[in-house]
């Protein structure tokens, strides 16, 4: 790769950059730190967040960003240093170290975001939640609780990331630099706190739609059961009724159908009553 040999950059560098990896490091070659990042972006196709890899190789003098999906933030990010001079005159009044920290608190700010999208999604689930469409709401909770499992597991790493920066920056970027870190790491738990939150409120509401979903099912099941009971002692009262036996009382006595259709209502009459002394209704 030209860029390899331009900025100097290891073997082993320049071959992880040419493919994805699984899982966030940070690597000090000296003259050069080089990260690997993960972020969970939204995929408007998908309608929810997926995780995208940024790496980043960054020296006193020169910042290398690649990526193999496209990044909206980062572009917007650098698209603004060229179109606003005094972004870009801030981002580069020091060293490359002040590009970096404005470069990654602009990524953390666009995660901020994003979570303002989800937040809006937990509060209509709430707001719909008592709306008597319980079984709708199931796939929409899942979803979502899909979708911050896979925002915290992208960020949660960032912790070690920082550590790293924290304890080796200090030789690379000077003591200035870790006070940017910690701010970094203030932005990062603050974004933590915020998708703990909404973790926490979305399974709440996941199990009270489950409760509720559960008692509604049960009403109905009460329902038909009732509705059995009730209907049992009828079947048998005609049923009894309709034996071909020699002598069967009431059968054939004057207006013996209406005697029967009485002590029919009769039975369920009772049986009603029991129920609502039982309070079952």
């Amino acid at each position: 790769m030209r860029l390899t040999k331009e900025f100097e950059l290891s073997p082993g560098v320049a071959e992880d950059l040419l493919k994805p990896s699984l899982r966030p490091e940070v690597r000090n070659y000296g003259s050069y730190f080089y990260l690997v990042l993960h972020l969970p972006l939204f995929d408007a196709q998908n309608r929810s967040h997926r995780s995208r890899e940024l790496d980043v190789v960054v020296g006193k003098k020169f910042l290398l960003t690649v990526h193999f999906d496209q990044i909206e933030p980062l572009t917007e990010f650098f698209k603004l240093c060229d179109l606003n001079i005094a972004f870009r005159e801030n981002c580069f009044e020091d060293t490359v170290m002040k590009l970096f920290y404005m470069m990654w608190r602009g990524l953390y700010k666009n995660l901020l975001g994003e979570l303002d999208y989800i937040q809006q999604k937990v509060n209509q689930i709430e707001e719909r939640i008592f709306s008597g469409r319980e079984k709708e709401l199931i796939e929409d909770i899942s979803l979502l609780r899909r979708d911050i499992l896979d925002f915290s597991r992208s960020l949660r790493t960032h912790d070690s990331v920082l550590e790293s920066l924290r304890k080796h920056g200090w030789d690379f970027f000077g003591e200035p630099f870790i006070g940017q870190v910690e701010e970094l790491a203030s932005d990062w738990r603050r974004i933590m706190t915020l998708i703990d939150n909404n973790k926490d409120t979305l399974e709440t509401l996941y199990d009270t739609n489950n409760s509720l979903l559960t008692h509604r099912s049960s009403e109905v099941i009460k329902v038909f059961t009732m509705l059995a009971l009730l209907t049992f002692p009828l079947t048998l009262i005609a049923t009894i009724f309709s034996i071909d036996a020699v002598s069967r009382p009431i059968v054939g006595r004057p207006n013996d159908f209406w005697i029967i259709i009485g002590l029919m209502i009769l039975v369920v009459l009772g049986m009603l009553a029991f129920f609502k002394y039982r309070r079952w209704i």
